[in-house]
C-alpha cells in the first residue's frame, strides 16, 4: 500500500457495517493539513446553508452549493492531493465531515487554532488502538 502524499487514496476506507469510531478515523486520516482543514471549515456549512435554498431559492442556492462543493474539492486537490472521503461512501461521510467540522470549531473556539500541518501527513486509521485507550 503506498501512502506517499498524492497516493493516499489507496488507503482503503472501513467497511460498510464499521463503527462510526472507524469511519471518523479514516476520515481524519484523509483530512490532515491545514489547507483542506481550512476549505472544508467554510465548505461544510456553505453546503449545509445551501440545501434548504436549492429548493426554495434556486438562483441562491445553486451557486452556493456549487462553490462550496468545488471549494472542498478543491481543497483535497491543492493541499492533501487525494480525492474526497465521501466518494467511498456519500451519506456515512457527509455525517463525518458534519462531526469534523464540529471538532474543528470546538477546536477553535477553545483557543487551539486550526488543526493540521502544511503538509500531508501519512496515517493509517487504527481504531483497534484508538478503542483500547
Amino acid at each position: 500500500m503506498d501512502l506517499t502524499p498524492g497516493q493516499r487514496g489507496t488507503v482503503e476506507p472501513p467497511a460498510r457495517d464499521a463503527s462510526f469510531e472507524a469511519k471518523m478515523a479514516y476520515y481524519r486520516s484523509q483530512h490532515t493539513t491545514k489547507g483542506v482543514r481550512a476549505t472544508h471549515i467554510v465548505g461544510i456549512p456553505g453546503v449545509a446553508f445551501s440545501m434548504p435554498l436549492l429548493f426554495g431559492r434556486p438562483k441562491v442556492g445553486v451557486p452556493m452549493f456549487l462553490a462550496s462543493w468545488a471549494l472542498q474539492v478543491a481543497g483535497h486537490v491543492v493541499f492533501e492531493k487525494n480525492s474526497p472521503a465521501l466518494s467511498k461512501g456519500f451519506f456515512t461521510y457527509q455525517f463525518c465531515g458534519l462531526a469534523f467540522w464540529c471538532e474543528e470549531m470546538v477546536d477553535l473556539l477553545a483557543g487551539r487554532g486550526l488543526g493540521g500541518t502544511d503538509t500531508p501527513v501519512i496515517t493509517i486509521p487504527d481504531v483497534a488502538t484508538t478503542s483500547a485507550s
